[in-house]
């Protein structure tokens, strides 16, 4: 499988995957079979595949796609919140910085206003970030049952809304990446705001003449003051005392304002001591924090790109690496390695070496009981084969309820998987209706907390001639689509049996 997808790669893989699933999947699987086909010309790591149709269906495709909308929008929105963070942070700094002459700057009222709060969002998302990896809490899409409520009939929409549907509602992983992703522009939009909140003050005090005091009606002193002074300067009081960079106590009481006594008798030194001490407060409170939960949430965002896989690479690995059991066509050479046809002896000498200890499972194929002895062996796992795509098949007996089906993951818990994946085909009457219980039994087949598990519903029509295996009614497989798709995000595809 393909690692290291970023979120535009994954959304356009997840835009494809939605119009597959609006597609015959008879011809879903006829298109990769030719990709895999060409992969192997080329040819195509194992690893490759999915990095391999992506780049193919990029190529064949009209229209915009997701990562075309996705890439210019994020610039655009970063510029957007790079700008206005600065021309904030420099509207914040130089309306704090007003002086009159006969008024000095409140410090105060500065660190009140421009780096407390910063400083407090810093320690809120540092907290929110240290939860999360702690595994106690996680970013998820608040409005996901609202969305739930509204799209009850996926297969109503259009594309476009059914692949946002699918966005939001499928296996966690767009929540988890637009968290980031958003978490990382938020930090971007406050990293510039602290930014610009420094800028203003050097400009301010470089090109203008300011003094700055401190005032308070509590009974509170010099020495108070100067043990608040120390306390916030703690991250730089290892840098020397020569820099200037903390204001003396001396200084502090002599830049203490009284409204009643004016300005006048206070030196001038001790009015321009506070400078310094403010613009370290808003580097190491406001600005190098950002910095880091931005470099985090940069950190994090493309961690879980390089280690998540995507669900449907699973799927598309197996119908391009899907062996053909049928006569080859023009656009299938038989002389390719992927075309593959056996007789019934090699078949059985393979499903019993499957049910061996230790022996490597390709699928396993779900027939009814009632069924049993009906359909030839060859022709069940060459049905079998052409659309779960590995081998060896192996074919088990279950009914398409809840209990049964969990019976077979249960027996099946053991098995190991060829290519580390588990794929289960279940064929079914068409045209019996679905009823609540075989939904279930899908819902229970197919769930798989690790996504790695793929379910695929091959369905048969009335039995004619003797013949059971029979192409389903378009009626009846339109009615089983629909029963199908209320289990979204659950994905189960659909395919008609073959004559």
């Amino acid at each position: 499988m393909k690692h290291g997808m970023r979120l535009g790669d994954l959304l356009d893989l997840e835009w494809f995957l939605e119009q597959d699933r609006l597609a015959d999947p008879a011809e879903t699987l006829k298109r990769d079979r030719g990709l895999g086909l060409d992969a192997q010309a080329v040819p195509v790591p194992a690893g490759g595949l999915g990095a391999y149709w992506l780049q193919r269906r990029r190529a064949g495709a009209s229209g915009a796609l997701p990562s075309s909308i996705l890439g210019p929008g994020l610039t655009a929105l970063r510029l957007l919140l790079a700008c206005a963070g600065l021309l904030a942070g420099v509207s914040l700094a130089r309306g704090l910085l007003l002086y009159s002459g006969t008024r000095p700057v409140n410090v105060s009222v500065f660190l009140l206003l421009a780096v407390l709060p910063q400083a407090g969002l810093c320690l809120v998302a540092a907290i929110l970030l240290a939860a999360r990896m702690l595994g106690m809490g996680r970013f998820h899409v608040p409005v996901r049952p609202l969305f739930s409520l509204l799209w009850r009939r996926p297969g109503r929409l259009s594309p476009q809304a059914g692949f946002i549907r699918t966005l939001f509602l499928g296996h966690g992983w767009p929540a988890r990446m637009l968290g980031w992703e958003s978490l990382r522009l938020l930090q971007l939009g406050g990293l510039c705001l602290a930014l610009g909140s420094l800028a203003g003050l050097l400009v301010s005090v470089t090109v203008t003449d300011l003094a700055f005091g401190w005032q308070s009606t509590l009974r509170v002193g010099a020495a108070g003051m100067h043990a608040v002074v120390s306390f916030l300067s703690f991250p730089w009081s290892w840098l020397p005392e020569g820099w200037g960079l903390v204001p003396t106590l001396g200084q502090i009481e002599g830049s203490r304002i009284v409204l009643k006594e004016g300005i006048s008798t206070l030196a001038s030194a001790d009015l321009i001591a506070w400078w310094p001490f403010l613009a370290m407060c808003l580097l190491c409170y406001a600005l190098l924090p950002r910095l880091a939960l931005l470099g985090i949430a940069h950190r994090s965002l493309r961690s879980l790109e390089r280690g998540f896989v995507h669900p449907g690479l699973g799927r598309i690995a197996d119908r391009m690496a899907a062996p053909l059991v049928g006569t080859p066509g023009a656009a299938e050479p038989e002389s390719s390695p992927l075309p593959l046809k056996r007789g019934a002896a090699e078949r059985k000498e393979e499903a019993a070496a499957a049910s061996g200890a230790g022996a490597r499972t390709g699928c396993v194929f779900l027939l009814p009981p009632e069924l049993r002895g009906r359909i030839g062996e060859d022709d069940l796992a060459s049905m079998a084969l052409r659309v779960g795509g590995h081998d060896p098949v192996r074919i088990m007996h279950a009914e398409l309820e809840a209990g049964d089906a969990q019976r077979v993951l249960d027996e099946c818990a053991g098995l190991d998987w060829a290519g580390g994946r588990e794929r289960f085909v279940v064929l079914v009457e068409a045209w019996q209706p679905p009823i609540r219980e075989n939904l279930q039994a899908l819902e229970i087949l197919g769930r798989d907390q690790g996504d790695n598990r793929s379910l695929t519903l091959v369905l048969c029509g009335r039995p004619s001639r003797g013949r059971w295996l029979t192409a389903p009614d378009g009626v009846d497989r339109d009615v089983w689509a629909a029963a199908v798709e209320r289990l979204a995000p659950l994905r189960v595809d659909i395919f008609g049996a073959l004559t």
